[in-house]
């Protein structure tokens, strides 16, 4: 690991206190391993508000402390750059990566998402999607369904002005309009077109993982600073791949004991708490090809805001 002289040693990478090794096995208990994946949430969670570049050793320092070795890094980076996600420059010997500018149309409204405020409390502002009557058909609606819209019938989806869009499903002959109820409960019919309870439980294994962390801290835990790094991008992680298939309903119309409300609260506090012991480490840590990565301004500290 690199240090200025004058830097504090912190413990070998991997060695951590419970609450973080505990994130750390539960992130390998969950396969296949998606290396990839995890790169994508580091990108987003802080690449993106310093510069949006990368040196490659940075990242592979940083999930080697997952236990994530460095072989698997460069694969997982050499396929992103290869499916379009990423663009990569090397000098001399070393590989520095940014996101495409493909790679930004999608994954600038999926931060947005991730790091969004509290759902409002209105009534929903409803859009049914028509699915072309073609061979795609069905997998256009299983790509939507991941991404948290609902089915109202085999050829018609529900989501909502929150929802992604779909250009695929446009470009292929589906209609998108805008839905009012003329009469009747809206959340009959957000019970009747969204299948919610999966999600639920996936939120309540959320807080059941992270809570023991933010116990730990209010009772006094210090984290090192690649402690909180590593807490904070598997605290995203975690989450991204919760809210990511979100249907992001207005509370109003959601039932009441909703997990996801307590969950995005939780992941609020622990990423406050984390954070600056993770800016540390990557001001310590972070390179690109102009050297330090900058600071990220007051862009972290905005995320979570009302």
């Amino acid at each position: 690991m690199r240090t200025t002289e004058g830097d504090p040693q912190e413990a070998p990478a991997g060695v951590f206190q419970p609450p973080v090794a505990a994130l750390v096995d539960a992130l390998h208990a969950t396969q296949p391993l998606r290396v990839w994946s995890l790169i994508m949430t580091a990108f987003g969670d802080l690449v993106a508000p310093r510069g949006g570049e990368i040196w490659a050793g940075t990242l592979a320092e940083l999930l080697a402390g997952m236990g994530i070795d460095a072989t698997a890094v460069r694969a997982a980076l050499s396929r992103l750059a290869r499916d379009g996600w990423l663009d990569r420059v090397k000098v001399g010997r070393l590989s520095y990566y940014r996101l495409s500018r493909e790679g930004r149309a999608t994954f600038d409204p999926a931060l947005a998402r991730v790091y969004r405020a509290d759902a409002t409390e209105e009534d929903p502002d409803l859009r049914l999607i028509v699915l072309p009557d073609t061979d795609e058909r069905a997998a256009m609606r299983d790509a939507a369904l991941k991404i948290g819209y609902g089915v109202l019938g085999p050829s018609v989806l529900i989501g909502t002005a929150s929802s992604p869009p779909l250009p695929e499903i446009v470009a292929g002959g589906g209609i998108v309009l805008a839905a009012d109820i003329l009469d009747g409960a809206p959340a009959d019919l957000i019970a009747r077109g969204f299948d919610l309870a999966p999600l639920a439980d996936r939120y309540r294994a959320f807080l059941h993982d992270f809570q023991p962390l933010e116990d730990a801290l209010t009772v006094g835990l210090a984290p090192s600073e690649r402690e909180a790094v590593v807490a904070r991008v598997l605290l995203i992680h975690a989450y991204r791949r919760l809210v990511l298939r979100d249907p992001m309903l207005p509370s109003a119309v959601l039932p009441a004991d909703w997990p996801g409300l307590p969950a995005r609260a939780l992941t609020a506090r622990l990423y406050a708490r984390l954070s600056m012991g993770a800016d540390h480490w990557v001001r310590r840590h972070g390179q690109c090809r102009a050297g330090r990565l900058p600071s990220a301004g007051d862009l972290e500290a905005r995320r979570f805001s009302n």
